[in-house]
């Protein structure tokens, strides 16, 4: 689906005054309560502006070396994905979203609401709208996850892959995204776990799968496993301790270290092949995951 099918239009409530009246203007959205205008650029929807103040102290915050790094390379989805799964720490073997759409909806997710919050450049499904703070490209509305552009009850499936802990009030984020899954609906979430800290553009906290049940006590746990087990937990330490004393001579110096080890230790995360067959392995994973479905 894309923002302007009608039956995603009629889902949009505006981020300033909850008005649930929003209607289409000259290239955006308006809403007549406020008057609020949300402009169309470069084909994504956007609902905040640059003098907000959690735009700008996310882009300040992006503004550091290992950032502008990232945003850089972010420029070629195909090489950021590729370098992700060639030379990264974690093994991503668990269900990924892709593969939950298809159990959930089958052929019919066409047909379904399906937003990915913090995409970033990353489009996991053909039918998912990608919203991500940052207009990075492939990134359909442009918002604030702790504000959600959508109306109660209005939304088939919410994904946020590690995105949560970059968010420096995860749980009214949380709270945003029980409120706008409809009843029946579902949620797709992943989150660090055993992971040192990691500024992307910040980094605010942790959950264990007791704790994502906890958050979203009003979902019913359809499946949860780890995305990264304890081998991407023990490629991800071992990255940052052995990078630690670089730090001594500079902040760039032990940036480039934790990648150069993350290369060269990449090997070692598909140990989860294995790990993934013990019980208890959930509970030394890098990256833990959770499927909800809302109760009626």
């Amino acid at each position: 689906m894309n923002i302007h099918a009608k039956t995603f239009t009629e889902i949009l409530s505006c981020p300033q005054c909850a008005s649930k009246n929003m209607l289409s203007a000259e290239n955006g959205m308006h809403c007549p309560t406020c008057r609020a205008l949300y402009p169309i650029k470069n084909s994504a929807l956007h609902f905040t502006s640059s003098d907000d103040g959690t735009i700008q102290r996310y882009t300040k915050e992006a503004g550091t070396f290992i950032n502008l790094l990232k945003a850089f390379i972010k420029k070629w989805p195909s090489l950021f994905v590729f370098l992700t799964y060639a030379i990264g720490n974690i093994s991503y073997l668990g269900q990924k979203p892709n593969k939950t759409i298809r159990k959930v909806f089958g052929d019919r997710s066409e047909e379904k609401i399906l937003i990915n919050i913090g995409s970033g450049i990353t489009r996991v499904h053909p039918d998912v709208i990608n919203l991500d703070i940052f207009p990075f490209k492939n990134v359909d509305i442009v918002a604030d996850a702790a504000t959600l552009p959508f109306k109660d009850n209005s939304v088939d499936m919410i994904i946020s892959e590690s995105t949560i802990e970059h968010t420096p009030n995860f749980e009214k984020v949380i709270k945003e995204m029980r409120r706008v899954v409809r009843p029946g609906g579902f949620v797709y979430i992943s989150i660090p776990f055993l992971v040192p800290f990691h500024a992307s553009p910040n980094d605010y906290t942790r959950l264990t799968h007791e704790g994502l049940k906890q958050q979203f006590y009003d979902f019913t746990p359809k499946k949860i496993g780890a995305l990264g087990g304890p081998a991407s937990a023990l490629v991800t330490l071992l990255m940052y301790f052995f990078a630690l004393p670089f730090s001594i001579i500079s902040e760039a110096m032990y940036n480039v270290a934790t990648y150069f080890f993350m290369a060269v230790l990449s090997p070692l995360r598909f140990l989860d092949l294995i790990f993934y067959l013990f019980p208890r392995s959930i509970e030394v994973s890098a990256i833990i995951y959770y499927i909800g479905e809302k109760k009626s």
